[in-house]
């Protein structure tokens, strides 16, 4: 794992900044990516839309005056839902566009998921009960590569990211896409975080998919905090709030086992590492001092 086609980045969400409503208070994004290039990271992920500037030759600019690389952007789309397919598969070639501007490698799509599933999180049963019917499962893999295609059309990979309370959450949902897409165009994204809070364990999912695996999103996470916040039925907000997340090495995950078995794979993409926080909500945030935790643990494990 310890080579140079290894990268290291992060994430806006490491500092708050995120694409759901009433999350919490957002930083200026000048003061956020001068505190990545201070804590060590190579690059970021773009956030939510219109956080970083949306304007290619501005985004350049204020990457490049911090040595940080765009590496890629979060696209949540609805494909499976005939009325709003058509808006989504329109977002996701304008997040494409600029990415593709930019000179980022990488899309990482994910399913919106919706109301229903947001009072499940973590709690979807196994049985597909609570699921995608087949007719949607469908036309949500046929979107999902028609936009992996567009996306390689513009010098793009695609990655899915398995994502709490959406439609693609368990490892069952994970093997189905990955088993209805088409493996020379749809990607993972093996985010370490959603996994484990949607019942799955990364290191199998990573051994289990590894080949299909193009991009990683590396989170740690308080097996005692997710299981107080589900015994509660809170929402998923509510176990962020919590502190569900940890700096990477403070929570309960393998995750050198994980990168164990991406080693293995020869895997060679970017490591994001992240830690979803609410700022102004948690009490227990601090995005600069945990960036620089995770970003030093990292350091110890790759060089092992």
């Amino acid at each position: 794992m310890n080579t140079p086609r290894i990268r290291i980045g992060t994430a806006p969400i490491s500092w708050g900044a995120c694409e759901i409503p009433n999350w919490g208070d957002q930083l200026p994004y000048a003061q956020v990516l001068d505190e990545m290039a201070a804590s060590g990271y190579e690059g970021t992920e773009l956030g939510p839309w219109s956080y970083l500037p949306a304007d290619p030759t501005t985004l350049r600019r204020e990457l490049g005056t911090r040595r940080l690389s765009l590496v890629g952007a979060f696209c949540p789309v609805t494909l499976h839902d005939r009325d709003r397919s058509a808006a989504s598969l329109q977002t996701a070639r304008e997040t494409v566009n600029l990415l593709a501007a930019a000179g980022a490698p990488v899309l990482v799509l994910a399913d919106a998921g919706d109301e229903r599933r947001a009072a499940i999180a973590g709690r979807v049963p196994a049985d597909g009960s609570a699921g995608f019917s087949h007719g949607e499962w469908r036309r949500f893999s046929d979107g999902v590569n028609t936009v992996a295609s567009y996306a390689r059309e513009r010098g793009l990979v695609t990655a899915f990211h398995p994502h709490v309370a959406s439609y693609v959450e368990r490892p069952e949902e994970i093997a189905r896409l990955m088993r209805d897409t088409d493996p020379t165009l749809v990607g993972l994204c093996l985010d370490t975080g959603h996994i484990a809070y949607g019942g799955g364990d990364p290191v199998e999912i990573a051994r289990t998919h590894g080949h299909r695996v193009r991009h990683v999103h590396l989170k740690d996470l308080r097996r005692e905090v997710r299981a107080d916040a589900l015994a509660r039925h809170l929402d998923f907000r509510d176990a962020v709030s919590l502190g569900v997340f940890a700096p990477l090495g403070d929570g309960s995950l393998d995750l050198r086992g994980t990168l164990s078995v991406l080693r293995a794979a020869d895997y060679a993409g970017w490591l994001i590492v992240e830690q979803d926080v609410r700022l102004g909500v948690s009490p227990i945030a601090a995005p600069l001092r945990d960036a620089k935790r995770s970003r030093s643990y990292l350091t110890e494990v790759l060089a092992a």
